[in-house]
Formats: structure tokens, C-alpha cells, sequence
């Protein structure tokens, strides 16, 4: 209903109509078809898509003059609201005090211009904030008030003397804003209580809150999982095609626990290579819309932390009876895939299996073996030359995407060491063999078959997409390579190809980095959409995610369409309209919890990183430019640590040359570019903010 009122809103010839008369266009008579639809204008007037003119007649924001923006609020009272969308070329709102309603600093609101000023300069007044930048606040209780340990803007969260019941000083607790006011004396309600505020795990505990992820898991879907055995049953093998005897195993990292999926592969006498994926048949246990399908789709992701993972999925699930565990049966839903020596992919089939896993590997064990370790050889013997196979293949796979243009970007992943006490004792590079290549390759494989066969088939889908850069910062990019003689021209079409052949030509030289940095920046954020754009960076004109049902919501959802479609092969019209009507909303919520997930993993890191480096403030390191700004300089040391040297400290005028990326000193004539190597000495961190302060040596 909600997309059905979109498109009739957004007809050139929509003319405005008032709740009844939509109503009528839409033969609503039950009392559920008019809920269904008032409840969707609603969802549309709060997100600020529609809004009614004084006839209370609905109409496109656009059509009715009014603007949506994002509020900075000054410390006078006044504001400045900055257009979002295909308004943003308008200057910016200014909004007097007594017009800007109860919004606050950087929320999303709805504006009306009052006044035109001069032809560049508007005034407005704020009809309706859409969106709350500052809703959840993680803090101190402290005498009926909760206090950040991080600056949130100079606000004073008050808990009202009804909503105190139980509430003890000292104490770590999450709450809620339920009111708003321009005096930044916000009221609140506290919605859990997270423990003392000085015992050892505060800070985890309060990070993971802040961010709003939940980490318990409600009663109900306890319950719920406890309904499920913890062994594969008889009935639950029926209509599956039994792989047991097939040689399949898992490689992971030495600590996983949720192991998504499984691996085979076999050399065809017509010279083909036989693929099999077979990945964790998750949607048969997680039935859509059961309360425990819902707590997963709330959840959107698995979260991994520095010593932690809180799961999409309870651990009954994701890592007990989904889990591809070795040596136990297990439900799978197959890939089959056959590719020629080329690595073209010839044919592919889908089925639901059970399998047996031989052998739970690891990353590390691999590449031993495939690096001719005899003792670890030795062990695993009779999966030696199957592992050879698979690399065989593996690298034929890259060299293809290598040369049909997928971005390979170099990046560096740390990994976290702990002592016996949950201190961070050393952090240390994750290694990248060849077993980490070969199981990237076939997921990306199993992820681009899959999602070939739904586009062929045009069905309602959900796909992993990525969208073209930004054109402006990519030209930026060539005309710096061509000014440090790296490429002849700039291109006029930047394919991925182009930019794949720029980072090819800069590998191991001064500017790798910079041209990386640069590239990434340019770089549109991947998400989940049923509207198939592409997977630019990949190079791939289909792709989705299929192989992490255990911690991905999405992969659950092509799960459950492949089960639909495939093996039940339900694609009528009710089927088809169910689809069409949730995906969208589902790419766009599972989209923004998987950036939820990144900022706070991101944040966690700093934090850890910064309380490894505290006992060192005072001694000096050598490191590399990573990142140069109008404000500082950030330097990376070997061990992915990476700090601020702020313009101010610097002993020279410094000037920024934004253009390519380089400061120069004034006096000095030094100058500094990203990948160059500098000695700097740590003066300050603050674990709290996850902040590392450098200064040059």
C-alpha cells in the first residue's frame, strides 16, 4: 500500500486528495484496507515524503513548497537548514529562534519558507522534525539525570521523579528522549539498567547500548528456540539430496563458531570443474514472521567485537543446529556449479541437502598445507589434493574478475590478542593466504549464480548493489595521476576496469596509498535493494549475498525466496505482490543495521586501540601518512594504530594543498603526502573517546 501510494503521489498527474477520496480510488471497504491505508499515509507524512495542504488534501512534499533538511542550530537559538535530495543545490534556510519548534542540533526536519529575502536567501519555519539525530543517550545516573561519559552537546538528560523507581547512583543505564526542548534540558525514560558504572565490561556494555544494538535476546524467542531440536531429525530429511558421502568440509578463522558454509569440488572427465557451495539452510528453522524471524530481522546482522560477537541469531541456532559443525549431519541448501578452465560458469543447480562435514579447517592449517607443510599434510591427507584443486580453480576465478575489471582494494585488518585478564596485549596484522582467496572467490561465485538465475527469471529479489563513484572525486583522481605521470588521459568513462588498471599501475610505489585512499573515498556505500543496479566495484552485473544466512539477514531472505520460488515453485500473483511489497523496506533496514554494526565495530577498535597505546604515551614511532585534513595529519603505525597530529602542534605554517593531498611547510619547504614516512611521538590517548594523539618528531 505504502509503495502503491508513492507511485500515485509521484504521478504527473496526481491531483490532490483527501483521505476519503483515496480511500475510494482504492475500493477500501473491510476496516483492515482502510487501516492498511491510513496507516501508510501516516509512515509517508512522518518520513516526510507527503504532507496535507489546508483542504487536508495529500500531496508530494515538492508539489506543496516544503523542503526537507537537516537543522545546525546555533548557540543564539537560531538555525540554518541545509536541503536534502534534489533540492540541495538551494542555499541553506535560515530559521529564526522562535520558528525552529522543539528540533535540536543536526535533526532531520520539514521547512516551509516564509520569506524570501534576496533570490539566493530564504527564511522558513520548521513544520515537523522527521528524524531524531539524538534519540538513544547511554550514560551515568546520577541524581535523577543521566550523564554521558561522551560529549553530548552540553544537553541535561532529566529522569522525572515518577520514572526514578528502582534507579540507584552510580549506576550504567540506557534511556530513551521522550521529550525534547530548544533549552537542551531533554527529558528521558530509562529503558534498562546496564550494571555499575565502574565494573570491568562498562564500557562494552555501554558502546553496544549506545548504538542501540540489543544483546539479550526476548523470552519469547527463547522460547521459541527451544522448540527446535538440537540433532537433524528424520522428517527433516525428507525431499533432500543426501551429500554425506560427498568429500565436504569447512575453512574458517581458528575461533569461528557460526559456520555458514561448506565446501566441495571434483575435476569433471569432460575437464570442467565441479563447485559445490553448500551453505547453512538457516530459513528452514527461522519460519517468516515467527517472533524469532522478527527478532532477526530487528537485529539486521551478527556484530563482531574485539572479544565478542553478539548474534543475529541465538547460539542454539548459530552455533548449534545451523552451524556446519564436522562430523554431524546437517541441512544445507546447495550450489552446484559447473565452471569451464576459463572460469566461466556453464551451468549451476540449487537443491536442499544434508551434509556430513569431514573436517572443521582452518585458514592457517590450509595454507600450510598448500605451503607444504609435512606434519599438517600429514593429518589431513585425504583432503590434500582437493585442497590443490580448489586453489587451481580459485586463482583462475581472480585472474577472470582481475581482468574484467573487479576492484581489488588492498586493505589491512588487525587482529586483537588478549592476556588472561581480557587486556588487549598486542595487535597484530591478519595474515591473507591462499585459503582466504579460495573461499572468496567460490562465495563470490555461489553469490553472483544465484543472483543471475532471479534476474533471468524477473522475480521479486533482493540484491547486493553497488553504485557507480562519484564522478566529480573520480576525475579529481585521474587528473592527479596524470600530474604524477601515472596515467596519459583522463578517461571519460570511468569503468571499473579503468580504476582497477590506475591501482595496478601505482602497486608498490610512493603513491599507492593516496590513490587508494582517494578511490575509496569516491566509492558509494554497497547496500541491499531489490532494484538491480550492479555491483560496480565487483564488476558484476548480478550479485547478491547467499552464503551467511547464520548472521546476515538478507542472506536469510534469498534463502527464503529460493525456497519459495525454487523448490516449492510458488511464484503466483499473492507470492509475487507479498515480495514486491516488503523487500524494499527489508534492503533499506537491513542496509542501515549493517552500518550500525561497522560504526560500532569501528568504535570499539579505537577504543581498544587507544587503551593499548596509553601505557606507551611519551615514546616515539615510526609510521605512515595515512590521511591529511584542513585540521591534522593522521600517522598509521605498522600495527594499524592510528593517531592525530593536529595542524597546532606543528613548528612551521603549514599550508594544505587539498588538491594533491599534500601539506608543505612554509619555512621549511618540507613536504607531506600520504604514504610518507614520519617519526612521531605519542603525547595523549583517551580510551573513552577512542582518540590517539601524535605530535612530529
Amino acid at each position: 500500500m505504502k509503495k502503491q501510494l508513492t507511485e500515485l503521489f509521484q504521478h504527473p498527474q496526481y491531483k490532490p486528495e483527501s483521505l476519503l477520496e483515496l480511500t475510494k480510488r482504492f475500493s477500501a471497504k473491510k476496516t483492515e484496507e482502510f487501516q492498511a491505508i491510513t496507516k501508510a499515509l501516516n509512515e509517508l507524512e512522518r518520513e516526510g515524503i507527503i504532507a496535507k495542504n489546508k483542504k487536508d488534501q495529500y500531496n508530494t512534499i515538492e508539489r506543496l513548497g516544503l523542503i526537507r533538511g537537516i537543522i545546525d542550530l546555533k548557540t543564539q537559538g537560531f538555525g540554518f537548514v541545509t536541503p536534502l535530495g534534489e533540492v540541495k543545490q538551494v542555499a541553506d534556510i535560515f530559521i529564526p529562534r522562535d520558528q525552529t519548534l522543539d528540533a535540536m542540533n543536526k535533526d532531520e526536519v520539514l521547512v516551509r519558507i516564509t520569506k524570501k529575502t534576496t533570490p539566493t536567501r530564504m527564511e522558513g519555519m520548521v513544520l515537523r522534525v522527521i528524524k531524531r539525530q539524538l534519540e538513544i543517550v547511554v550514560g551515568e545516573y546520577f541524581q535523577g539525570a543521566v550523564f554521558p561519559r561522551k560529549n553530548q552537546e552540553d544537553y541535561l538528560f532529566k529522569v522525572k521523579p515518577k520514572n526514578r523507581e528502582g534507579l540507584v547512583d552510580h549506576s550504567l543505564v540506557k534511556a530513551r528522549v521522550v521529550k525534547y526542548h530548544p533549552s537542551k534540558i531533554l527529558d528521558v525514560v530509562v529503558e534498562a539498567i546496564l550494571g555499575g558504572i565502574n565494573e570491568p565490561d562498562a564500557q562494552m556494555r555501554e558502546m553496544i547500548a549506545s548504538h542501540n544494538v540489543e544483546v539479550d535476546f526476548p523470552q519469547e524467542v527463547l522460547q521459541f528456540v527451544k522448540k527446535i531440536p538440537s540433532t537433524v531429525q528424520e522428517k527433516d530429511k525428507s525431499g533432500r539430496t543426501d551429500l554425506r558421502n560427498e568429500q565436504i568440509f569447512t575453512i574458517d578463522g581458528d575461533d569461528t563458531k557460526d559456520i555458514d558454509d561448506a565446501v566441495s569440488i571434483k575435476k569433471l572427465d569432460n575437464g570442467r570443474y565441479e563447485l559445490g557451495v553448500h551453505i547453512a539452510d538457516v530459513s528452514y528453522y527461522v519460519i517468516e514472521d515467527s517472533v524469532l524471524d522478527k527478532n532477526a530481522y530487528q537485529r539486521g546482522t551478527s556484530v563482531y567485537l574485539a572479544d565478542r560477537v553478539v548474534p543475529m541469531l541465538p547460539k542454539e541456532l548459530s552455533n548449534g543446529i545451523c552451524s556446519l559443525n564436522p562430523q554431524v549431519d546437517r541441512l544445507a541448501m546447495s550450489c552446484i556449479m559447473e565452471l569451464d578452465a576459463s572460469g566461466n560458469l556453464i551451468k549451476k543447480r540449487f537443491f536442499p541437502s544434508i551434509i556430513h562435514s569431514r573436517y572443521q579447517m582452518t585458514y592457517s592449517n590450509v595454507n600450510a598445507i598448500l605451503l607444504g607443510d609435512e606434519e599438517i599434510t600429514k593429518k589431513y591427507q585425504d583432503i590434500v589434493q582437493t585442497l590443490h584443486l580448489m586453489q587451481e580453480l580459485a586463482l583462475i576465478l581472480q585472474k577472470k574478475r582481475t581482468a574484467e575489471g573487479s576492484i581489488n582494494f588492498e586493505t589491512i585488518e588487525p587482529k586483537l590478542l588478549f592476556d588472561e585478564l581480557g587486556q588487549v596485549k598486542d595487535i597484530v596484522i591478519r595474515s591473507r593466504g591462499a585459503s582466504e582467496r579460495i573461499i572468496e572467490e567460490f562465495m563470490l561465485m555461489a553469490n553472483q549464480a544465484v543472483a543471475q538465475t532471479f534476474m533471468k527469471k524477473q522475480l521479486p529479489f533482493i540484491y547486493r548493489i553497488h553504485d557507480t563513484p562519484d564522478q566529480e572525486k573520480i576525475a579529481a583522481l585521474f587528473k592527479l595521476a596524470k600530474e604524477i605521470g601515472y596515467v596519459k588521459t583522463v578517461p571519460t568513462i570511468f569503468t571499473p576496469k579503468r580504476l582497477q588498471e590506475l591501482l595496478t599501475g601505482v602497486e608498490d610505489t610512493e603513491y599507492e596509498k593516496v590513490i587508494n585512499m582517494l578511490m575509496l573515498r569516491a566509492m558509494a556505500k554497497a547496500k541491499y535493494s531489490p532494484s538491480n543496479v550492479g555491483h560496480y566495484g565487483l564488476g558484476f552485473e548480478d550479485y547478491t549475498h547467499f552464503t551467511s544466512p547464520i548472521r546476515r539477514y538478507p542472506d536469510l531472505i534469498v534463502h527464503r525466496l529460493i525456497r519459495t520460488y525454487l523448490f516449492h515453485g510458488k511464484t503466483e500473483a499473492d507470492t509475487l505482490r507479498h515480495y514486491d511489497q516488503i523487500l524494499d523496506e527489508i534492503g533499506i533496514s537491513t542496509s542501515k543495521s549493517e552500518r550500525t554494526a561497522m560504526m560500532l565495530e569501528r568504535e570499539v577498535m579505537d577504543w581498544k586501540k587507544s587503551e593499548f597505546m596509553t601505557p606507551s604515551v611519551g615514546m616515539t614511532f615510526t609510521g605512515v601518512i595515512s590521511t591529511l585534513t584542513k585540521f591534522g595529519m593522521f600517522v598509521e603505525l605498522p600495527n594499524t594504530v592510528e593517531g592525530l597530529v593536529h595542524m597546532s602542534t606543528f613548528k612551521e605554517a603549514i599550508e594544505f594543498n587539498e588538491a594533491s593531498m599534500t601539506y608543505l611547510g612554509i619555512t621549511s619547504r618540507n613536504v607531506y603526502n600520504i604514504g610518507k614516512i614520519v617519526k612521531v611521538k605519542l603525547i595523549r590517548t583517551n580510551p573513552i573517546l577512542g582518540q590517539i594523539d601524535f605530535e612530529l618528531v
